[in-house]
């Protein structure tokens, strides 16, 4: 991935990212904001945004668009793949997922890479056996 310029760090950043790097959740916005709100209880949701979108532009967390269509956010930024539960919406980390070898699709379609991802979806191991247990 391209370095990208970093930008001055204001105390609500700080708090932003480290609150995401905390968890293992794949938090949405609204859960940061009121785990933000606990440390700086005068942060506005709108500056809870504007933080993750600067942290995502200068590469320090992921976005991860989840089943439920909004955006979930990971300071993870080892190569690992997610995995997103189709019923109930978890997001979890997969570890080990062989990298493809996307050296070549330059010359297949004209593109550079510059990241590689792996979003796969189903159903995790606890909905699936209510599933079951409901006989779909």
């Amino acid at each position: 991935m391209a370095q990208r310029t970093r930008t001055r760090e204001t105390r609500q950043r700080r708090v932003v990212y480290e609150t995401i790097r905390s968890t293992h959740s794949h938090p949405t916005a609204d859960w940061i904001f009121e785990k933000v709100r606990s440390e700086v209880p005068k942060v506005s949701l709108g500056t809870v945004y504007r933080n993750l979108a600067v942290l995502k532009d200068e590469g320090s967390i992921r976005e991860i668009l989840g089943t439920d269509r909004r955006a979930h956010y990971d300071a993870d930024l080892s190569p690992h793949a997610h995995f997103i539960c189709v019923d109930c919406g978890q997001i979890l980390d997969v570890l080990g997922v062989p990298p493809i070898d996307w050296r070549t699709l330059k010359d297949l379609v004209g593109c550079e890479v510059t990241e590689q991802r792996h979003d796969f979806q189903g159903r995790c191991a606890a909905c699936s056996l209510a599933a079951k247990a409901k006989g779909n």
